[in-house]
């Protein structure tokens, strides 16, 4: 069979390509040598190496995955994990907002043997500590056992849920057993143990008066706070007083003025929703200065300020709770000398 000859042209054509190859290879051994650093510190962290999904990722994500990187005592059954605000909704998808209204950062997780038991442990990094009691406070369910394992901790049959500093941590298991509530709590305990001290300052939550507090009622609103638009960074806190329920608010603004303005703002939505504004009486004596009562029926709100904390009364059952509820807690912002600035 007579040999094909290989024109001029076809010659060319194939030394191009070949041209063109070896470019490509010089490009990726440069992109290799020029390594993204979050990376390399993530593959390098003294506590371990994390698993890199997604994008860019920083170094606070190597951090966190380094935490779950080797837990001493307990056995992973799983690689690690980790997510960036783009692909956090890869592995909670339904409950991404929650954390990404919060000032969300990153997460990693991974599953350890704990006890009989298999325990997925989910450790979330926000930007400061009242971002990680946002999401604490935000899914709490009511009536859960609380642990003295941190300041917020609290347990389910099977999972145990908790914040230290900026941190929020979640220990859930696939099954309940008598074995497993101390099996986790020990893992908690090795976990906390691991994470950085809080030198944060103190949460204005401290300010809500404690007589009839219900412990477990504290709760963050970062957005849209007792239904008004706008109205962000809201505690919250739930009251059992003798004369009835009723639940207090208050927030720290940037200076008095702010507060009064949202102030203003506020008592504008309620008397738009059809509340009316209470005439003084013998049962409003005492109240804090400046202090306005609102009704609508049979539901009362009382709204004040003290320095840069807005505050009030919302939710109570009787005017007499409410009221009462009031002027505990404008004792209680008289007595923080802080609050007393403009």
């Amino acid at each position: 069979m007579a040999r094909q000859r290989t024109s001029g042209a076809e010659r060319m054509t194939g030394l191009a390509i070949l041209a063109l190859l070896a470019c490509v290879a010089a490009w990726l051994a440069a992109r290799q040598a020029d390594f993204n650093p979050a990376v390399i510190v993530a593959m390098n962290h003294p506590k371990g190496a994390g698993r890199i999904v997604g994008g860019q990722q920083g170094e606070a994500l190597s951090q966190s995955a380094g935490y779950l990187a080797g837990v001493q005592g307990f056995t992973a059954l799983s690689e690690l994990e980790s997510y960036n605000p783009e692909t956090l909704s890869d592995k909670i998808d339904g409950k991404a907002e929650l954390y990404l209204a919060s000032n969300f950062q990153e997460m990693a997780c991974r599953a350890f043997s704990v006890a009989d038991a298999r325990a997925e442990v989910f450790v979330y990094a926000m930007e400061s500590p009242k971002d990680a009691f946002a999401v604490f406070s935000g899914q709490r369910r009511p009536g859960a056992e609380q642990l003295a394992l941190a300041q917020n901790a609290y347990a389910t049959e099977n999972a145990l849920f908790l914040t230290k500093g900026r941190f929020y941590l979640e220990f859930v298991a696939d099954h309940a057993s008598p074995e497993l509530r101390p099996a986790l709590e020990n893992l908690a305990q090795t976990l906390l143990a691991a994470l950085p001290e809080d030198a944060s300052q103190k949460s204005e939550a401290d300010l809500f008066p404690t007589g009839g507090l219900r412990a477990d009622s504290v709760r963050l609103a970062v957005s849209d706070a007792l239904g008004m638009e706008g109205l962000e960074n809201v505690y919250t806190a739930e009251y059992a007083l003798p004369a009835g329920e009723a639940a207090a608010f208050l927030a720290r603004r940037g200076s008095a003025a702010q507060a009064q303005a949202q102030a203003e703002a506020y008592a504008a939505f309620l008397t738009g929703n059809g509340f009316k504004p209470v005439p003084p009486g013998p049962d409003t004596a005492g109240l804090p200065e400046g202090a306005r009562v609102l009704a609508l029926e049979d539901m009362i709100q009382v709204v004040m300020t003290r320095g840069p904390v807005l505050a009030g009364v919302h939710d109570a059952t009787s005017r007499a709770a409410a009221l009462e509820l009031a002027r505990a807690l404008g004792a209680a912002l008289a007595k923080s000398p802080e609050e007393g600035k403009p």
